[in-house]
């Protein structure tokens, strides 16, 4: 069972869909139509601006990837194609996946991209248009499933930046009424400052609130600060935790972790572009990859690709590193088995 549990939909639009999007819903921003030669940009030419070109400690190299394919959220309708088509290209990598969407984030993209002042937006109109993103997107996930028979599972994220309280409440008001549609709720996204990976009181409050409707919880943590910021994390309660890797630095972080029955989901391919020198610094600290560190501690383990088409890989990468670096291949099969039986949703009984 190979299944992809840390997947991020903004992450995942390769330079083919983009490509493809751009010319069929008439982008023509100069990052996909070249006003000189008056033609779209092909895929291999994107590739050159969407991928990063190799592995950075500076996260605004990725970011501005991100910020880059974004520019092609002009519409709900083009949203979900993009979607559609990362759904597609997922299931080709994998037997089954969860996705992750920024659905705050998406939502204001488009706005800012329609030249609407988002912040001007009243909350519960903002809710409404992130009502219709994740509908969409939901639709064209059933879509994509039925093409290929994988399963497929959605995941809603809420970033850090935490830009407006009240438009965050709003939406979350939307998602309870759309509990069944997502298997459960992430933190994700870095801020500047001393503390890259902060939780927010109120932020924390719209996640307790939500969870009594939509109940597993996972958080980025431990990727771009130390074990701390995972040791904070747990008291939270979440079910999972992505990335993590630095909880190797901490026996007491890792023993909790385990006791815990935490699942930390790991990604080498990612960690080698986006950390690479704190990754050589865990390396060297134990004397083995992280993942190795984390099975040697009896901490529950999964794969993820991230944000596979900004990074330029893909899953299988994944697995292949995880087997290069000695990771129990077999455990790590019997941990996603696990994960995906918390977070499946049971099929309904026929009356």
């Amino acid at each position: 069972m190979r299944f992809d549990l840390h997947r991020h939909l903004e992450g995942s639009h390769s330079p083919q869909a983009l490509a493809a999007v751009a010319e069929n819903f008439g982008i023509l921003h100069p990052v996909f139509f070249d006003p000189e030669h008056r033609r779209f940009r092909p895929a291999a030419e994107l590739r050159e601006t969407m991928v990063m070109p190799g592995p950075s400690d500076d996260a605004q190299v990725f970011y501005a990837c991100i910020q880059r394919a974004r520019l092609a959220y002009v519409s709900e309708v083009a949203i979900g194609e993009l979607a559609r088509r990362a759904f597609l290209e997922a299931a080709r990598e994998c037997d089954g996946f969860e996705m992750r969407i920024s659905l705050f984030s998406m939502t204001r993209t488009l706005l800012e991209n329609q030249k609407v002042a988002w912040r001007e937006v009243d909350p519960a109109d903002f809710a409404e248009r992130a009502r219709t993103l994740l509908l969409g997107i939901v639709a064209a996930r059933d879509v994509a499933a039925r093409e290929t028979g994988k399963p497929m599972l959605i995941r809603v994220g809420f970033s850090r930046t935490f830009e407006s309280e009240p438009h965050y409440r709003a939406m979350a008001t939307v998602l309870g009424e759309h509990r069944d549609a997502v298997c459960g709720l992430d933190v994700l996204g870095i801020v500047p400052g001393p503390d890259r990976e902060p939780m927010p009181a109120a932020l924390r409050d719209i996640l307790d609130g939500l969870r009594h409707h939509i109940a597993d919880l996972t958080v980025h943590a431990g990727e771009f600060e130390d074990f701390r910021s995972v040791m904070r994390t747990l008291e939270l309660k979440p079910q999972a935790i992505g990335h993590g890797v630095r909880a190797v630095h901490s026996d007491e972080t890792l023993a909790k972790l385990a006791s815990d029955g935490i699942t930390l989901e790991v990604c080498p391919c990612s960690n080698r572009m986006l950390i690479p020198t704190s990754l050589k610094a865990l390396e060297q600290h134990r004397g083995c990859a992280p993942l190795v560190a984390l099975q040697r501690a009896n901490v529950h383990c999964v794969l993820g690709s991230d944000d596979p088409a900004t990074l330029g890989t893909n899953f299988a990468d994944e697995w292949t590193r995880a087997g290069e670096a000695g990771a129990n291949l077999e455990l790590l099969e019997q941990d996603v088995a696990r994960r995906w039986q918390q977070i499946a949703p049971a099929p309904r009984k026929k009356r």
